[in-house]
């Protein structure tokens, strides 16, 4: 055999290179898309905390409201002409009355006050009317078939209006703001009523101590 030649040679390699490629370029095919490994983060989503509503204020417990004490005023003195003593105690609506000369006439009267008006009545038909204010009383009474006019003013304790009462008798006081006493003693036969001790409320009739009671205005009789 003879001697290649020198082109031809290197022909021969160029060849091969170029199927070198080829073969390189199927095998090997495009690069594979570059997937990432770094973990996801997600974002957290944002929850607005529930609103919660103010609560209800409580309601206030109902006050139980104590009506004030009915205030008694208690009103005493003369007639217009000193023909007897008068004494009237007022209790809210509720007024009692007691006239009487300190010898022998008497009367006790029960009844209404009403928008300053004054209407009282006694069990054997005496009537007593008028109008009372915070400081005084003014009106008429009637005693047997006698009109009597009377202007008192409010007396402050121990004056006012007292009375004693058992099976037996009864006895009322009218103590006037001077300090004096006027009162019948009634157990059938009226007479001056004894004198009635204001300290203790106590008298004495006939040897037997009695205790009187303080008239306000509400009693029934």
């Amino acid at each position: 055999m003879g001697q290649r030649s020198p082109l031809v040679t290197l022909a021969a390699t160029a060849v091969g290179l170029v199927v070198l490629l080829v073969v390189d370029s199927t095998q090997t095919g495009p690069a594979p898309a570059y997937t990432s490994t770094a973990p996801v983060t997600s974002t957290p989503t944002t929850t607005a905390p529930a609103t919660t509503p103010p609560p209800t204020p409580a309601a206030a417990p109902q006050q139980t409201v104590t009506p004030q004490a009915q205030r008694t005023i208690v009103y005493a003195g003369r007639t217009t002409k000193r023909e007897a003593s008068v004494a009237i105690a007022v209790k809210g609506d509720r007024a009692v009355a007691y006239v009487c000369d300190g010898r022998r006439l008497e009367a006790w009267l029960t009844g209404t006050f009403t928008t300053g008006q004054l209407a009282l009545r006694s069990r054997t038909g005496e009537r007593l009317v008028g109008r009372a204010t915070a400081k005084s009383a003014v009106g008429t009474f009637t005693l047997r078939g006698r009109t009597l006019h009377f202007a008192i003013s409010a007396a402050g304790p121990p004056a006012g209006l007292y009375r004693s009462a058992s099976n037996s008798r009864t006895i009322g006081w009218i103590v006037l703001p001077d300090g004096s006493q006027v009162g019948v003693d009634n157990d059938g036969t009226p007479a001056a009523a004894p004198r009635l001790d204001l300290a203790s409320r106590v008298a004495s009739v006939d040897g037997v101590q009695v205790t009187a009671q303080s008239i306000t205005g509400d009693e029934t009789f």
